[in-house]
């Protein structure tokens, strides 16, 4: 379900060298003689302001008293912070019948919190379904039932959040500390989210402030200099309130597994046989794994009235990060062309820069009416710099890509009768795309709109009962497409304009729900989905096809959960999504030029199993299993297997408070299954397969309260140092360690 190849970038010219990259390190390591006092005042500010008198949060679980059982694992917000309902794609958000009729996960603050979660990326991997694997340019892909990221929609209190090219962005640029809960939802997504969500949406809801002021610092350290530092500040004064977060990460790598055994990898170009062989990954610290993050957040907002909000949200994430290279023999593992225009897989990421506002306003009319608008824009930077080896001395090229997407968004809801809501929805954004393959050359720009309009109705004339049907008008237009072409000798010869196009689609959905006197609900769903081709498929490649058609899926789920008592609660769920007009570049044999067509049809289908068991008031136990099938049905198809989908996923959680102390043991265990990660083609019938191994890994974390605002804790990550490849070539990290100390103010 998604591509094994490496994300192609045009690339040449010789710029600065490796040693940009330690210069930052130097400045960071001077300026960390200033930046200690600073924060350390910090820290001494919030212990001076402590009044012993307060008492901590009572923590309350509002899924657990829905569903009947005790409470679920982890903290919640409690009064430290309150969820940012303005983020919520559908305005009633709490009683929107939708989350009941598909398969909806929720990770909790407390959930990550658990996890020992630095980044959104790290927390999904522990959800049900959701695959997080690690490979090229040290990005985690995620992936939701076999869907690529670049078929789901993920979202950042209701905005869309990727690039314009291949439609998705590192996950890892965002921190925790300001997420308030991260809502996954699978399948048969609300039309309300407007066009895009094929496989399904991850909605990321960030914070806002309770009505006590809250303040809280904390410092971490880890394996090979890596370090972490988060300051965070909300407060409410009448009817303003406002939300800040500064987040520092640095880290000189990572270790490889003690049972990591260097092997060959393929240098050369795409065709053909590797053109050499040779060992670029040793025993002991990854190669090229090194990273410095600078994020800052802030929300500021009004509510001159409990019936309306006004919000603007700022974010700029700076990151700058290597490409570890591929450890795998295969050809074109490390693709390298020494030639202009120059791209090789030995490469750095010194700007990855993504900024953006965003501007939330609700307002109720009246009894029956609300109103909810956004408004952003945001931006996106991309400089990729290849080397000619693994020394990483020598730079050959410098390409950049640079992205904004804008746009506005609208929702009502309209209660004509207790029993009945109507919900609208409107999105129009437009996209815009300027790459360049080096700096001697001229940017090439693309751009597109996209829209959508979608009508929701939910029914709830018979107690219990939640019938929810919906429908979207979503279209897609090209405005602007044009490459360049270069000489031989790579110099710049001329620009070609693309033939651009539009479409456009209808797209229905429905499902019910029914909650019995034991509070077991039955639930069930069917919607048609639509992904339109980003402007990498269209224009990438080495041949263009403005012709693409979307990608199609009709996905349905089915499904039951119910309190087994006060104690325990579990629910099984089943899926089926059969996808049309899959876009790939595995391209029939008659095709001269690879590129991007429709040619898959893929089919998906499995199950989900959840259970949560709370035996004593402080020791929650969690499992979940998912079985996934996918299988190729298109025509000419040299096998019915499906890359990237493994079989079985399996995650185990528990956390124990200790009686009196109060030391808070939380261990996870993850299982994926093998899956492949590279299969024979119509266009590439001899393609060797390749299958990463299974594996299990086991975590853990211990953290001790000290006095009633202070906290320390250690963290160990694969604790079994396991040595296993989330993808083929990429070998993940070893053992590895975190100890932390926050101070909080409530």
């Amino acid at each position: 379900m998604q591509s094994c190849s490496f994300p192609k970038r045009h690339v040449a010219s010789s710029v600065s060298s490796l040693n940009d990259h330690h210069n930052k390190g130097a400045i960071w390591k001077r300026k960390k003689l200033f930046l200690w006092p600073l924060f350390s005042l910090f820290l001494l500010n919030i212990c001076w302001a402590v009044e012993p008198s307060i008492a901590p949060p009572s923590e309350t679980s509002v899924s657990a008293e829905k569903s009947g059982v005790k409470e679920t694992r982890a903290a919640k917000n409690g009064k430290e912070f309150e969820v940012y309902e303005l983020g919520e794609v559908v305005i009633s958000a709490e009683n929107a019948g939708i989350k009941e009729v598909a398969i909806v996960n929720e990770i909790t603050a407390g959930d990550i919190e658990a996890t020992n979660s630095k980044t959104l990326a790290e927390a999904l991997f522990h959800a049900p379904g959701v695959r997080v694997a690690t490979g090229a340019k040290n990005a985690p892909n995620v992936s939701i039932h076999g869907f690529a990221q670049h078929r789901i929609l993920v979202l950042i209190d209701g905005v869309p959040y990727y690039e314009t090219r291949y439609g998705l962005l590192d996950l890892n640029q965002i921190p925790t500390e300001n997420i308030a809960k991260i809502e996954i939802t699978k399948g048969a997504a609300s039309v309300l989210y407007g066009a895009n969500a094929l496989g399904g949406v991850i909605n990321v809801v960030t914070r806002k402030p309770s009505d006590k002021p809250y303040a809280r610092a904390s410092m971490e350290f880890g394996n090979y200099e890596s370090q972490r530092y988060s300051a965070t500040h909300g407060m409410k004064a009448g009817i303003f309130n406002y939300w800040l977060n500064y987040t520092h990460a640095r880290s000189n790598g990572y270790r490889l597994s003690e049972d990591f055994e260097p092997t060959p990898s393929g240098i050369g170009n795409k065709k053909g046989k590797p053109q050499f062989l040779r060992i670029v990954q040793e025993k002991g610290q990854r190669v090229n794994s090194d990273y410095i993050s600078n994020n800052v957040w802030a929300k500021v907002g009004i509510e001159p009235t409990k019936d309306s909000e006004y919000y603007v949200n700022f974010h700029y994430l700076d990151r700058d990060k290597a490409w570890a290279p591929s450890t795998n023999s295969a050809a074109n593992s490390i693709r390298y062309f020494p030639d202009k225009p120059a791209f090789t897989n030995f490469a750095r990421l010194p700007n990855y820069i993504d900024w953006g506002i965003d501007l939330d306003a609700k307002q109720k009319i009246s009894d029956k009416v609300i109103l909810k608008a956004k408004l952003f824009y945001h931006d996106h930077t991309d400089d990729l710099a290849s080397y000619d080896d693994e020394t990483y001395d020598r730079k050959l090229a410098l390409s950049t890509y640079k992205d904004y997407l804008m746009g506005v968004s609208f929702f009502a809801d309209y209660l004509p009768v207790a029993w009945d809501t109507l919900r609208f929805s409107a999105h129009y954004k437009k996209d815009n795309h300027e790459e360049r393959a080096d700096n001697y050359l001229p940017f090439d720009e693309s751009t597109s709109f996209t829209g959508s309009v979608g009508v929701e109705n939910e029914f709830n004339f018979v107690k219990n009962l939640s019938v929810v049907a919906g429908i979207s008008y979503d279209w897609f237009k090209v405005d602007k497409a044009e490459s360049t072409k270069t000489k031989k000798n790579g110099d710049f010869d001329y620009k070609t304009q693309h033939p651009t196009g539009n479409t456009d689609t209808w797209n229905p959905m429905g499902g019910v729900a029914y909650t019995f006197a034991d509070k077991t609900k039955l639930f069930g769903s069917v919607a048609k989905k639509t992904r339109f081709p980003n402007l990498g498929e269209l224009f990438g490649g080495d041949k263009p096809n403005p012709d693409l058609k979307p990608e199609r899926s009709l996905n349905y789920t089915l499904g039951v959960s119910r309190p087994l008592s006060t104690y325990a609660k579990a629910g099984v769920s089943a899926f089926y999504y059969d996808v049309d007009d899959m876009i790939t570049r595995d391209t029939p044999p008659e095709l001269k030029y690879p590129s991007y067509v429709n040619y898959d049809k893929v089919e998906l289908y499995g199950l989900e199993v959840s259970a949560e068991i709370y035996p004593l008031d402080d020791l929650v136990l969690r499992a979940d299993y998912t079985y996934e099938e996918a299988r190729n049905r298109s025509e000419g198809r040299v096998t019915d297997d499906v890359t990237y989908v493994p079989r079985h996923k399996v995650n185990l959680a528990m956390q124990y408070s200790l009686p009196v102390i109060k030391t808070r043991l939380d261990f996870d265990m993850t299982y994926v299954g093998d899956l492949y990660c590279q299969l024979p083609t119509p266009s590439k019938p001899t393609n060797e397969v390749q299958k990463t191994s299974d594996y299990t890994i086991f975590d853990a974390k211990l953290t001790q309260p000290i006095w009633k605002y202070f906290e320390a804790y250690v963290a160990c990550k694969n604790i079994f140092d396991k040595n296993y490849e989330p993808e083929v070539g990429y070998p993940a990290p070893g053992r590895s360690f975190w100890v932390g100390l926050a101070a909080k103010y409530l």
